[in-house]
């Protein structure tokens, strides 16, 4: 009964110490904006999200979207196969696209 209390209760308190102080260290802090590059790889049908590099980014309303030259496109220039830059805030579960910027393609001579 001594044995079994000196291995449960530092087992409990290692256990509890390590669910309230191990998600504090993850890389990325939610709500912190994240920025990456990549090629579409699919697009909802309703443009709710793209898939970029095997993530899944929400495009909402809110969402910018630009070419590098700086105008602004319409939702509907969101293609698969184009070389885009994201800007993002990590949600707890998704990324949300705050801007995204549509490559141009260089043109071979």
């Amino acid at each position: 009964m001594n044995l079994r209390r000196c291995l449960v209760i530092p087992f409990v308190t290692l256990s509890v110490l390590f669910v309230l102080f191990v998600p504090g260290f993850s890389q990325a802090k939610e709500d912190k904006p994240v920025s990456f590059s990549g090629v579409i790889e699919g697009v909802h049908e309703g443009f709710k999200y793209i898939v970029i590099n095997e993530r899944r980014v929400v495009v909402s309303p809110e969402t910018r979207i630009l070419d590098e030259r700086g105008n602004i496109l319409n939702v509907n220039a969101l293609k698969p196969r184009l070389n885009v830059t994201i800007e993002a805030i990590r949600m707890s579960d998704r990324l949300m696209a705050k801007k995204i910027v549509i490559k141009i393609a260089k043109r071979k001579p």
